[in-house]
């Protein structure tokens, strides 16, 4: 590769990290309902055709801006994983409540990036920074599976047809890298049916909770909805064998 070549190639990811920088600025102001290319490209001072160079169509740059989300919120994650004491089970509350932190903080980005109910890992076209950020949950719970095996329930014919979806979920998640490099996890998904039905159970009533939140439907009921956060995730830990931590322990 020539110098010249390497420096058009430094240029153009410079104008593609300055496309998004200005498109995300728009996405926190005016809602995701209201970033265009023709918007970006005014705010840049380029013309529309120009910028189609760097992304053909608004979906491709949303396409790109998510996968940007993903690997953020993975990061965050999985650094308060590493900074949490050394237990799976500290590690769930500290992931749980760093998403959560960085969803209410990034309304405009969280509602982009699980518009239309697309999932991080399945279809899509998904990129690694979404499978990372399923994964580094999946694998989270594999190893407080493996520190402490904790009673399951057993599956009535709904659950367990679910059971099948699940095991190619987590045999997709173990195939992918955690964040940072050397958190990944050693320990083998030979969860049974059960266990993984628990995983599904909790991610879906933690995540339930921090959506309806991001998106304003639960200011009926609540003023400040972190108490009752803390509630539910209180009683997801305790299902799970493990004690609540307080969030200012």
């Amino acid at each position: 590769m020539t110098v010249q070549t390497r420096r058009r190639e430094m240029q153009r990811m410079a104008t593609e990290l300055e496309i998004k920088a200005v498109a995300r600025n728009q996405l926190s102001h005016d809602g995701a309902q209201n970033v265009t290319l023709r918007g970006i490209a005014r705010d840049m001072g380029m013309t529309a055709p120009a910028l189609y160079r760097y992304f053909p169509s608004l979906d491709d740059l949303v396409v790109s801006m998510c996968e940007d989300f993903f690997e953020e919120v993975t990061e965050a994650i999985s650094l308060a994983i590493t900074q949490a004491p050394d237990s799976p089970g500290h590690g769930m509350h500290a992931a749980t409540r760093t998403f959560r932190d960085w969803a209410v903080g990034h309304k405009g980005e969280f509602a982009l990036m699980f518009r239309k109910g697309e999932s991080p890992i399945a279809g899509g076209g998904a990129g690694i920074g979404t499978g990372r950020f399923a994964a580094v949950f999946f694998k989270l719970y594999v190893r407080m599976w493996h520190a402490h095996t904790f009673a399951v329930p057993e599956l009535t014919e709904a659950s367990a047809a679910t059971c099948a979806d699940l095991a190619t979920f987590s045999a997709q998640c173990l195939t992918l890298p955690d964040a940072p490099p050397g958190e990944s996890c050693t320990a083998p998904a030979d969860l049974p049916p059960g266990a993984l039905f628990v995983f599904a159970r909790t991610w879906v009533r933690l995540y339930g909770v921090i959506s309806m939140e991001v998106f304003g439907q639960l200011t009926l009921m609540f003023d400040d909805v972190a108490p009752y956060f803390e509630s539910e995730l209180e009683d997801a830990v305790a299902a799970l064998g493990i004690p609540y931590v307080p969030r200012d322990a």
